[in-house]
């Protein structure tokens, strides 16, 4: 699965969750992902203040969860893809696999059982936090981010 796919992926699959955790970031949405989608590099690795976002200079408390769910997914959708590609034996359908896992499987897609263990649940959660924290979120937020990755892997959309 290419790069560009996996973000796309990520994309869609974070509006979903920024929709549950942070919906008052929805109107945004849509520019910031585009953002990255264009440039990965330039979200990846910084948290943006709502000051940052709107153009103003003083830094305030609040951080948005949207530049940091998408690398974060991003990070969570390769891992699963390596997983993943072991039970797929074809390997043009992981992409489709990973749409399933998070309950957005395409129409008219091939059936496919894809289940994840508990054990890789865990490592799910962990990279996500993980990565989530790397970007400078803190413990609290990414341990909901990881959280809400987690709730809809287990409970699909």
């Amino acid at each position: 699965m290419p790069t560009s796919e996996f973000d796309q992926l990520s994309a869609e699959i974070g509006r979903s969750i920024v929709s549950r955790a942070a919906p008052q970031e929805l109107p945004l949405y849509r520019s910031i992902s585009q953002a990255y989608l264009q440039a990965p590099g330039d979200i990846q690795g910084k948290a943006v203040s709502k000051d940052e976002m709107l153009g103003f200079g003083m830094a305030e408390a609040v951080t948005y969860l949207t530049p940091v769910i998408l690398p974060v997914l991003t990070s969570v959708l390769k891992f699963l893809a390596e997983e993943v590609k072991t039970s797929v034996h074809d390997q043009h359908l992981v992409g489709d696999a990973l749409r399933k896992l998070f309950g957005r499987a395409p129409a008219g897609s091939k059936p496919m059982e894809v289940v994840l263990t508990r054990e890789q649940l865990v490592q799910v959660r962990k990279l996500a936090f993980e990565k989530a924290r790397e970007l400078n979120l803190k413990d609290q937020e990414a341990s909901l981010l990881a959280d809400s990755i987690i709730g809809s892997l287990a409970v699909p959309a």
